[in-house]
């Protein structure tokens, strides 16, 4: 609550002008936002089939106390028989790639046979099985690296446990010089 600045009076004003303001500005973009919900509700409602008996110039609404004044087409995913798999794998093996379209109705096709089946499905496997062999070549040559860099670290290990419990070298003899005549001064002056 605020106070008059003159008397220490109360003024009634809950807010300041700059929260009213505020205040303003999201009143104006909340009725926009709800205009347009509602054009989009109208619009997509309008695109639905009603039940019988609703009244179609009714605004767009649903009849809300039955549900089958709507519907909504789902998505059924496709899943391959044994032996779309099959043949699709074996297509798979000798080109190993996405065929061309024309390559794709004639697979369609031939899959047709053995269940149902859409030129988008077969594209769909052949673009999924390739990410998946990808997937696997990328993580057996992860394998293969850290397995390399296991072993060379157990070669370190094994070199550091050799030096002496120290982990320092107890001599010299077993590093090459170019001549017998140099030592590791020779190595250390960088001549």
């Amino acid at each position: 609550m605020e106070r008059g600045s003159q008397n220490d009076e109360y003024d009634g004003r809950v807010m300041t002008e700059e929260q009213m303001e505020i205040l303003r500005k999201q009143i104006a973009i909340y009725a926009v936002i709800c205009g347009q919900l509602v054009s989009l509700h109208e619009s997509l409602s309008s695109k639905l089939p009603l039940s019988p008996g609703v009244d179609p110039t009714g605004g767009g609404y649903f009849d809300v106390a039955s549900p089958s004044s709507y519907k909504i087409s789902h998505r059924h995913r496709w899943s391959p028989t044994s032996m779309q798999l099959q043949i699709l794998e074996h297509i798979y093996v000798e080109g190993s790639g996405t065929p061309n379209p024309q390559r794709i109705k004639e697979i369609t096709l031939e899959l047709s046979q053995h269940g149902q089946i859409t030129e988008k499905n077969v594209y769909n496997w052949f673009q999924n099985r390739r990410a998946r062999s990808k997937r696997k070549q990328s993580q057996s040559q992860f394998q293969a690296t850290t397995t390399t860099l296991q072993t060379v670290d157990a070669v370190a290990t094994t070199e550091e446990n050799s030096c002496g419990d120290s982990g320092e070298f107890e001599s010299y003899d077993h590093i090459l010089f170019p001549s017998a005549d140099l030592g590791i001064e020779h190595l250390l002056d960088g001549g």
